[in-house]
Parts: C-alpha cells; structure tokens; sequence
C-alpha cells in the first residue's frame, strides 16, 4: 500500500488548503476526518468538503473516489 505522501503530496496539500484554518490539526488530519464522514453519511463543513472534492477524494455527489478509498485506508493503518 502506498504511502499518504505517495497518494497526495505535501505541496498538494498547501495549494488546495491555501490560507484556511483549522487550528491545530494537520491537513492530513483534516482530510482523514472528512473522509470519515463522507463514507459514515455525515455531513462535513463546506470549506473541508470543497477540499477533498479538489483533492478528487470524492465525487461531488459526496461518494469517495477509488483515491479517496485508498488514502482513507492508508491513513487509518497507519
């Protein structure tokens, strides 16, 4: 199984994140939660859900991509 950084690179991260703010958690964080959610049935908030939509983590119908599955799974292994 690949690697987060393999799925989505750090400068990825910085470019679709840009300037928002989500205190202390990482953009890894971010992501791993909102991918969460999705795949529960949640809703997550508008900024986080633009993000992994841009990130092609998931559809804009809010259903994870076969990325999105794969940096889910990584990231909860790990």
């Amino acid at each position: 199984m690949d690697k987060l950084e393999d799925l989505i690179s750090d400068s990825e991260l910085d470019e679709v994140f840009g300037e928002a703010n989500f205190g202390d958690r990482t953009h890894r964080q971010i992501i791993k939660e909102t991918l969460l959610k999705c795949v529960c049935g949640y809703h997550a908030g508008s900024t986080a859900t633009h993000i992994v939509i841009k990130l092609h983590l998931v559809t804009p119908q809010w259903n994870l991509t076969n990325k999105g599955k794969a940096y889910l799974y990584t990231a909860c292994i790990n």
